[in-house]
């Protein structure tokens, strides 16, 4: 395994390859405990970040998931949501950009410099599903970074709040184009040039976002320019700069579907020679992430529009690719299922096991309080138990209490016989439980005097049979109007005017006092 320096190092000076990737991802899968190599994880995934080696995203991202399955909110689960944020955006995935964004910005052990790329990365999310309110939203928390916690003066450009500023205003420009607001889109592109105009940068920060910027305002013209002919003009020049080196930065990454667009208007102005250089110089770059497959698309269909024999003759080979690109989607999609799948029935066990007291088995308060509504939405009439086993301390006291536990499981087993299918019974606190039965009060209070007084629940402690007994109030769902904390109150105190009365009973029967 690489050391966390040599991948960095690796990265840096673009030494970096996919049999390098290969190589650190078997010797992963062969690691028992991948959560010492944290540090080695997030690396990694940044290189295949980085470089786009998006084949290997998904067996990464299987890495990533099981090393943080038993992690405790930590430093390191951190840093795996980090990672994962990075993956999933190298596969072009925006729901779980925003999921594994947002718990890396909730984790409580966020850094600046990732935060501000985190939020960014949600924003590019949103943007990519038409979500321009929200990724306004979260454009604004990436700004908050700085506004509410400003750099020290003495931190470089590329950690800079001028950085932050930069990269805010190149967004907005994208994102108040979706929403339609075409000149909020030329105010942050002048506002964006005045930060460049103005301010102290280093040279290689401003000739990195002069190409940043050149590609923007090209795009704002799409929307200004009516001329078509005009843009697909400007695009062209446009790429032959890239194509010749002027442009063409390993540092600037860009999304392909904005290209494909006016890959699009060139195509309604039949430019075919010039939609299929530009197709193959964007295919063989590293800087584009995305779907494909609309280039490769249009591509095709330059090369049956043409008049010339030579270009016709790559029709074979354009479908072909346009083909690949299709079928390596549709695997891309299949794997994403079958990952989301996998989340999503571990997410159901996790909430199944949320819901449930460890002990009793039963349904536990916090069921009671996302459900219980529902309940009594679903059965108009019914009504509402609370039930406080007697004597339990006697029990933990006298006999220690792994027999309090005992009586615990005992009594919610045999309830849960008693009671009809459809009733819930929940594990409140302590000893107190509560039934949401279809019931009404008349037949549940029928159906426990009976548990109570005829069948009463066994336990055996010591060899020594003894009865459960319990207190319990019966409260009708239309005796408050639904409202579960006064139905709960309610049923509460009618439990204690039974206990007393309970108590007599039991006395009468011989059991423990």
């Amino acid at each position: 395994m690489y050391t966390v320096e040599e991948i960095k190092n690796k990265v840096k000076t673009g030494t970096w390859t996919k049999e390098d990737v290969a190589r650190c991802v078997e010797e992963l899968k062969q690691i028992s405990d991948f959560t010492v190599y944290t540090e080695e994880i997030y690396y990694i995934s940044y290189g295949i970040f980085a470089y786009n080696f998006r084949e290997y995203a998904y067996p990464l991202i299987e890495i990533c998931r099981e090393a943080g399955v038993h992690m405790e909110r930590s430093k390191e689960k951190s840093r795996l949501y980090l990672a994962l944020v990075r993956l999933y955006f190298c596969l072009g995935f925006p729901p779980k950009i925003v999921e594994y964004g947002l718990k890396y910005a909730n984790s409580g052990f966020t850094l600046r410099s990732p935060l501000k790329s985190v939020y960014n990365t949600i924003v590019a999310a949103f943007s990519d599903c038409g979500l321009f309110f929200e990724a306004d939203f979260y454009l604004e928390k990436m700004m908050d970074i700085s506004r509410l916690d400003p750099c020290d003066s003495s931190v470089d450009f590329w950690n800079s709040d001028t950085l932050n500023e930069l990269v805010y205003y190149d967004s907005k420009v994208y994102v108040k184009l979706g929403m339609g607001d075409v000149a909020g889109a030329e105010q942050a592109s002048v506002d964006m040039q005045a930060i460049l105009t103005e301010r102290e940068i280093p040279e290689d920060g401003r000739a990195f976002f002069l190409l940043q910027k050149e590609f923007t305002d090209l795009y704002l013209r799409l929307y200004q320019q009516k001329d078509k002919a005009v843009i697909a003009e400007e695009f062209n020049n446009y790429m032959k700069k890239m194509e010749a080196g002027e442009g063409a930065r390993d540092t600037l990454s860009f999304c392909v579907c904005y290209f494909g667009e006016f890959l699009q208007v060139m195509a309604e102005e039949e430019r075919w020679d010039d939609i299929i250089r530009i197709g193959n110089y964007i295919k063989n770059a590293r800087n584009f992430s995305g779907s494909f497959c609309p280039v490769y698309k249009l591509m095709r269909t330059a090369a049956c529009r043409s008049d010339r024999e030579e270009l016709r003759r790559q029709i074979p080979e354009f479908e072909r690719m346009y083909l690949e690109a299709l079928e390596q989607e549709k695997e891309n999609y299949d794997q994403m299922v079958r990952l989301l799948t996998r989340e999503e029935l571990r997410i159901e066990r996790l909430k199944t096991s949320m819901e449930r007291d460890a002990l009793t088995g039963c349904l536990n308060r916090a069921a009671f309080d996302h459900n219980s509504k529902r309940f009594m939405k679903n059965h108009k009439k019914g009504s509402l138990v609370f039930i406080d086993l007697d004597y339990l301390k006697l029990i933990n006291d006298c006999y220690g209490h792994e027999n309090g536990d005992r009586y615990l499981v005992c009594f919610a087993e045999n309830m849960k016989c008693a009671m009809d299918r459809q009733d819930l019974l929940y594990r409140y606190a302590g000893d107190e439980f509560l039934i949401l039965s279809a019931l009404e009060p008349e037949q549940i209070q029928e159906r426990l005097n009976e548990i109570l007084e005829k069948s009463p629940i066994h336990f055996d402690i010591n060899g020594e049979i003894r009865n459960i007994s319990f207190s319990y109030g019966i409260v009708a769902f239309e005796e408050k109007k639904g409202k579960i904390a006064d139905l709960v109150k309610e049923a509460d105190q009618r439990m204690y005017q039974c206990k007393s009365r309970n108590h007599e009973r039991i006395s009468k029967r011989g059991a423990a006092e």
